[in-house]
């Protein structure tokens, strides 16, 4: 359902990746799509995603901020915490050939407009929908990880030393941790790993 991920930095002094939308070169705002709606993503200061989308949307902007419920361990105890799927990351929509988009560099929580070789770089609207079709109707908060694969679904591991192998997602174990079914050295073994740590493969 959310294939379109690749991990990013978030500036030159975090080694830490996280995994995030691709965005390349190919989808960058040319002349072709100037004067229409598109998906674009604001980077945003650190733990003021929605500090930023609060003050975009009272200029009237179109914002989408996905926020997901995670649990957390405080104390010894587990609590759950409402924090942005995309940490330092959000999604305006825009029309470039009409709205003057010269505040949002200085909107309090932004710190820029992601762009390629100068181009904002557009999000795919396929992207966008899969995540507001995996939002509860209510709420409007993402599921959480357990409920974004299945038995059986092909995932990929986007972070630490098995980054980039395919597994067998088998269940969710209910500490925020995922049971995989992996292929290593010609043998089938079963691992926990954190479920923030996967993506659905793009073959999926």
């Amino acid at each position: 359902m959310l294939g379109w991920f690749t991990q990013v930095k978030y500036n030159k002094g975090d080694d830490h990746c996280r995994t995030f939308p691709t965005l390349d070169q190919r989808h960058s705002c040319d002349d072709t799509c100037i004067n229409m709606k598109h998906w674009y993503t604001i980077y945003t200061k650190s733990r003021q995603e929605m500090t930023a989308a609060e003050n975009l949307r009272r200029q009237s902007f179109e914002v989408y901020l996905p926020n997901i419920k995670r649990g957390h361990r405080l104390r010894g105890q587990w609590q759950e915490k409402i924090e942005p799927l995309f940490p330092r990351y959000l999604f305006i929509r825009l029309n470039l050939g009409e709205e003057n988009i010269a505040p949002i560099r200085s909107t309090h929580g932004v710190t820029k407009l992601v762009s390629f070789s100068g181009q904002p770089a557009t999000v795919p609207d396929m992207f966008i929908d899969a995540l507001t079709q995996a939002s509860d109707p209510d709420s409007g908060l993402l599921h959480s990880e357990k409920d974004l694969f299945e038995a059986g679904a092909t995932v990929t591991i986007m972070d630490g030393p098995l980054h980039g192998l395919e597994a067998i997602f088998k269940v969710h174990d209910g500490e925020q941790r995922s049971i995989i079914l992996l292929e290593l050295l010609g043998k089938a073994q079963l691992i926990k790993i954190d479920s923030s740590h996967l993506a659905p493969s793009e073959r999926d």
